[in-house]
């Protein structure tokens, strides 16, 4: 024991100290490029090094013992014993190292991708590394074939069937739009689903929607020929008038967004398509996106902004886009804290960058600071000057090959040389000068499916907020009912007043245009459905509704990339909804608002229901109708505050922003994110102004009981579980929400940690735990420049649990926080418990190991069987 022990020492301090490690161009690595166990650099040293104090420790023992004259043979039998230890022991390290390397986002997953990325680069001729790093958009047939930017990794090789197989080479990099749907820019409408926006994921609070979503999204991308999608936007909504706010999956929470945005990206990832994560960063307002400037703090940057992106990588995620505006006085994808410091050494993104279309100001600040890849190219880009300010000496070589390694890591991870992207069949036997015949054949194509309308219409179900039912209004009883739809927008599609974007999606890069007969309305939908009504009819105003039972009001607000909304108004719904009720105090009134973020409700309180809708896209339709008869229920839950009509959130140096003096408004605009982390319903806490309808809220049509509530802790953990009651007689999802809150989250309250969806039948009931961990607790220390715990600083740590950020049902201090001595002493008693139960395992495993010695005591090894064992130590 003693020898083998010294021997161990020696040989770890042999391995540390006079052996080279393995070089990561070593012909054995080469052999062993494509296999799927491939570990990466820094796991392989770390394995080789410890293979070698095995191996050495295991010689040295069995020489000192076995190499002695008059050694027992007994002793010579555990030398044996102990070499094929060391076997299984490596082989075991391998087999972790192996499977480690299939999960993405992993370090293996990466390293094994980054070193056939190296690889590859060796046999890369120069012209090929360049235009690997900017799009085309010259001629044909160098233009962007009909998608939103296009990449010829390789016009060195004239076969483009070769390239695009990837037995030839690296394939082209279609690039294409968007995070909802595939965009085809009004080029061909109606050949792609129009999904409903990804605000609407953020409402279904439900990973398994976002995946689902993700699958139907990526089918089509890649029947069109797209193996880069640019999403999914992941910005956490700052300022609710932002006019993209419907495309974020996050809503105004980062923990929601990284818990849903890591399913969308692996699942379309593992189609071989890469995903381009958007936008790095800041980027949280259209008003002179291009030229204003964000002033903010570390804090709120890693604690609100960075989160969801993180997660997003953790995923995975290939690709990060560089947004528009200026951080800290620089633009962001010249910013070198932006792209090196927070993106590259903070989160260790193993990806390609990519700007923005038209965000690249300066080729050489921004090949310094990090940008990988310019779009949308052409003869007027910047980085069409990259060979030449290699030339001049200004940037070097291994600078553009370590961004062709970016690119190439992105390619290899999601399998696009090893197949995963599937090739579309109008390319078979193809060339590069056939590509724009049969290009236009694939992206014309009709990719959208029933399967796929199907999963947006349960998108819509999944995501459909209740936000007020008195005297369950809703589900409808129709049997025999008059029945009134009211609203221009219960069957009007398009608005012409509208610059990008129809009634039910918004505007801008994110938009799938369809052919209006693709598109579903609401008064469609519930002529197809609703067929026992005494009568069913429609006016653009209030006088359908006259003598009717119940009427259904449907409104729209819209928003479109490029400006933010002017206001939170719901257009029409106050009028409509007071000349309703004016008309009759007896008829039901339900409001159907059709909105891309957040909207006042002042006229909420004379409507009997609300179900809102985040931009539901063309299956409205059928859905509208299946929820509002209660052959499906509403699921979804507010991923943004509504606010009271009244709040003033904002200081206009805070949004949108201000200019040097004397100018008030001007493109320049500075905003300061001076309320740090008090975004969203964060702020609505600490300031004590509550919402109209807060974060989180939902209503079904049953009711839920939360009870049994506990809070357990163990080694620095906690979990924390109740019972989930549904007390009606439909069947329904809850979504139990866990917030977590300590002294260090000043100024917020709490922030949300935890939350699950979770279908009950009626009548029944449902467990539901969460486990909390370190990550839940800590913030970000501006002073140290770094995360701390506040279960290590002693803080008190309360969980509360509830069914939003306002309603929550109950509180408790974990009892492992604030240095809690009742359950530390438990805590304490169970490590014993659990040692003592190892040892007397140990012991147990001794007399097995004792026990078979006995057995083979008789059988000692033979000279030839001495000899194979020092063999197998050798080898």
């Amino acid at each position: 024991s003693s020898l083998f022990s010294g021997a161990a020492a020696l040989s770890l301090k042999m391995s540390r100290t006079t052996l080279p490690l393995p070089s990561m161009a070593d012909p054995s690595y080469a052999a062993v490029a494509d296999d799927a166990a491939m570990p990466p650099p820094s796991q392989r040293s770390t394995m080789f090094r410890w293979a070698v104090v095995g191996t050495l420790a295991g010689a040295l023992a069995l020489l000192g013992l076995a190499g002695q004259y008059g050694v027992s043979n007994s002793s010579r039998l555990r030398a044996r014993e102990t070499a094929a230890g060391l076997k299984v022991a490596v082989e075991q390290v391998e087999d972790k190292a192996a499977e480690e390397a299939k999960v993405p986002g992993s370090a293996a997953w990466w390293g094994k991708a980054e070193w056939r990325a190296r690889e590859y680069l060796k046999g890369m001729e120069v012209k090929d590394k360049f235009a690997m790093l900017h799009g085309q958009n010259d001629k044909w047939p160098y233009h962007r074939h009909g998608y939103a930017g296009y990449i010829n990794t390789q016009l060195s090789l004239p076969g483009y069937q070769a390239a695009y197989t990837g037995k030839g080479g690296a394939m082209p990099l279609a690039l294409n739009d968007g995070p909802q749907g595939y965009n085809t820019y009004e080029a061909y409408p109606g050949s792609a689903t129009q999904f409903p926006a990804l605000l609407a994921v953020a409402a279904s609070f439900s990973e398994q929607t976002s995946l689902m979503y993700a699958e139907a999204v990526a089918s089509e991308f890649a029947a069109k020929g797209a193996n880069v999608l640019l999403g999914p936007d992941v910005e956490v909504q700052r300022a609710p008038l932002t006019g993209r706010s419907f495309e974020t999956i996050s809503g105004e929470d980062p923990y929601l967004g990284s818990v849903l945005v890591k399913p969308f990206v692996q699942t379309i990832q593992k189609h071989g398509i890469i995903v381009t994560v958007k936008h790095w960063l800041d980027n949280n307002q259209e008003i002179y996106r291009q030229t204003m400037n964000v002033e903010l703090g570390d804090r709120a940057q890693h604690e609100i902004y960075m989160p969801v992106f993180a997660a997003a990588f953790e995923a995975g995620a290939g690709s990060v886009m560089c947004s528009y505006n200026k951080v800290y006085g620089s633009h962001a994808c010249e910013n070198e804290k932006l792209l090196t410091t927070l993106l590259r050494e903070e989160l260790g993104f193993k990806g390609y960058v990519v700007s923005d279309w038209g965000a690249t100001h300066d080729a050489m600040r921004s090949a310094k600071a990090g940008l990988d890849v310019e779009m949308q190219g052409g003869p007027d880009d910047q980085f069409h000057k990259l060979a030449a300010l290699v030339t001049s000496g200004d940037l070097t070589q291994k600078e553009i090959d370590e961004k062709v390694v970016h690119v190439l890591t992105a390619m290899y991870a999601v399998g696009q040389f090893d197949g995963k992207f599937p090739q579309p069949q109008a390319y078979i036997g193809k060339n590069l000068w056939d590509l724009d015949k049969a290009n236009d054949v694939v992206i014309s194509a009709d990719v959208s499916t029933d399967d796929h309308r199907g999963v947006a219409m349960q998108t819509i179900i999944d995501s459909a907020v209740l936000l007020k039912n008195e005297g369950s209004t809703l589900p409808l009883s129709t049997d025999g009912k008059k029945i009134a739809m009211v609203g221009k927008y219960c069957q009007q599609k398009m608005d012409k007043s509208y610059t990008q974007g129809s009634v039910y999606s918004g505007g801008g890069s994110g938009y799938v245009a369809t052919k209006e007969a693709k598109v579903i309305s609401p008064l469609q939908g519930v002529q197809a459905r609703i067929k026992d009504a005494a009568s069913l009819e429609w006016s653009a105003d209030a006088s359908a509704a006259a003598g009717a039972d119940v009427a259904v009001i449907c409104v729209a607000a819209h928003s479109e990339e490029g400006w933010d909304r002017k206001n939170l108004t719901l257009p029409e719904a106050a009028d409509l909804v007071s000349a309703i009720r004016k008309q009759s105090k007896n008829t039901k009134i339900v409001v159907l608002a059709m909105v891309p973020g957040a909207v006042t409700t002042e006229w909420a309180k004379d409507a009997d229901a609300v179900m809102v809708l985040f931009m539901p896209g063309e299956q409205v339709g059928p859905a509208v109708a299946k929820l509002l008869t209660g052959d499906a229920a509403p699921g979804g839950r507010l991923p943004v505050s509504f606010p009271e009509a009244e709040e003033k959130r904002f200081a206009q140096e805070q949004y949108p922003g201000v200019c040097p003096p004397p100018d008030t408004w001007c493109p320049a605009l500075q905003a300061n994110f001076s309320e740090g982390v008090l975004v969203g319903y964060r702020w609505n806490d600490a300031k004590d102004v509550p919402s109209a309808f807060a974060f989180g809220h939902g209503l079904t049509y049953t009711e839920f009981e939360f009870a049994d509530f506990e809070a357990k802790c163990k080694d620095g953990k906690a979990t924390v579980s109740l019972t989930v009651r549904n007390l009606g007689s439909h069947d329904a999802a809850a979504v139990p929400q866990v917030y977590v809150g300590f002294p260090s989250l000043k100024p917020a309250l709490r922030q949300l940690r935890g939350f699950r969806k979770v279908q009950v039948p009626a009548g029944k009931s449902a467990d539901v735990s969460f486990d909390l961990s370190d990550k839940d607790w800590r913030f970000f220390d501006e002073k140290k420049n770094k995360w701390v715990s506040a279960m290590e600083k002693g803080e008190t740590i309360t969980v509360s649990i509830g069914a939003s950020s306002a309603d929550l049902k109950w509180h408790s201090d974990l009892p492992c926080g604030g240095g809690g001595a009742a359950d530390g002493t438990k805590e304490n008693e169970e490590t014993k418990h659990e040692t003592h139960a190892a040892k007397k395992d140990g012991h147990v495993a001794k007399k097995e190991v004792g026990a078979k010695a006995a057995e083979t005591k008789q059988k000692m090894p033979t000279k030839q069987e001495d000899a194979n064992a020092t063999k197998e130590v050798q080898t």
